[in-house]
């Protein structure tokens, strides 16, 4: 999923943000799931929660801003609200750019409208944390998904792909189609993304085991979005495509810009590039042998485990167990649950034209371990 700047609202957007809050911050004391009752405990702790009545599940899954990354969950939202028969709704944060404070106000918002269970994409590591820690303390249960604030954090636990496991090995996986040796490009994010840096330091890390015969020639970051992948993918191409053996993206739109510009302009094709998600114009080319793959992430599955544990812990009174088989993740958090990556090949690609990103067998397998995760009555 995944340029660290913010964004400006204008208008009624930005003062109407006051009153929201305020009225969030009034209608927390009445959430419907709250769990700190008379000998209760808050959602996610140590002992049971009350359990809410499904006609007053609303539960939101909340993207960090208008990237196409995140759609999968709308599709999954809408099946698991039929499936579960309570209210599950996608919500994306108005803003063109990944900006905290107004994610933070579309939560205030979601709040004040009964929405009581959350699965958020955190704009930044840790600017989200005390809108957390004031849902939690009402005991509306609060999950990072597919980025991870940092500990201590309020979040009951963050469901993501190991974005630095992931870009290392996608960086490996090139200096091998490069034939170990050559000049490197790396197409990277949203510097408010909590993810941008963790790729960073995978490719990093990938690149020094080389030895020296990897060289990492340019980064260009900042860029993950439909206006700002295009000029910067051009630019650096025509600039040093000729010393360029490879390059990869760790991010939707910079994939496309590459993608598309290696399809249209043979005369780049020989930088190897490795792509990031399931755009059509990657798997394209792929397909046509234009780009040499693509790394696919969990994202059906992120939302399906996050929806199914979130309505577990409303529907039947389930806590997060602190105990769970969780994998730290040095510097984010300590109760991180790895959804999963995996690279997309010319051979492999055509059983995924046209199919959400989604790694069933890595959903299948921690569903499987709810009740290690989940301490239920």
């Amino acid at each position: 999923m995944r340029t660290r700047y913010r964004g400006r609202m204008k208008g009624r957007c930005r003062s109407g943000k006051y009153l929201i809050s305020l009225l969030a911050i009034v209608t927390l004391g009445v959430a419907a799931c709250s769990s700190t009752g008379s000998g209760g405990t808050k959602a996610g702790g140590g002992g049971g929660a009350k359990v809410v009545q499904k006609s007053k599940i609303k539960i939101a899954i909340v993207a960090g801003g208008p990237n196409v990354y995140f759609t999968t969950w709308g599709l999954v939202a809408q099946a698991m609200s039929k499936q579960l028969g309570v209210t599950v709704t996608y919500v994306v944060p108005p803003t063109p750019t990944y900006d905290p404070s107004v994610e933070v106000s579309t939560i205030d918002s979601l709040v004040a409208q009964g929405y009581n269970a959350f699965a958020v994409f955190p704009d930044g590591e840790s600017a989200i944390k005390p809108t957390y820690q004031r849902l939690i303390s009402r005991g509306i249960p609060v999950f990072d998904l597919a980025g991870c604030t940092t500990d201590p954090t309020p979040a009951l636990l963050c469901y993501a792909t190991n974005v630095e496991a992931s870009a290392a090995y996608e960086t490996q996986v090139l200096a091998k189609a490069m034939g170990g040796t050559g000049n490197m490009a790396f197409l990277t994010g949203l510097l408010t993304d909590a993810n941008t840096a963790l790729r960073e330091q995978g490719v990093k890390q990938a690149v020094a085991a080389t030895g020296g015969k990897v060289k990492l020639a340019q980064i260009v970051s900042n860029i993950d979005s439909p206006s700002a992948a295009p000029p910067a993918v051009e630019s650096l191409l025509a600039s040093k495509g000729s010393i360029l053996n490879g390059m990869l993206s760790t991010d939707y739109y910079p994939s496309v810009a590459a993608a598309s510009t290696e399809s249209s302009d043979p005369q780049f094709r020989h930088v190897l590039f490795i792509g990031q998600d399931n755009s059509p114009t990657v798997l394209t080319a792929i397909a046509k042998h234009y780009i040499y793959g693509t790394m696919f992430q969990n994202d059906y599955g992120q939302a399906d485990v996050a929806i199914t544990w979130l309505y577990d812990i409303l529907a039947k009174g389930c806590t997060v167990n602190p105990h769970g088989p969780f994998t730290p993740i040095p510097g984010p958090t300590s109760r991180f649950i790895n959804s999963g990556y995996m690279f997309v090949s010319q051979a492999a690609v055509g059983q995924y034209i046209g199919k959400p990103a989604n790694i069933p067998s890595n959903t299948a397998q921690v569903l499987s371990e709810t009740s290690k995760f989940l301490s239920c009555p």
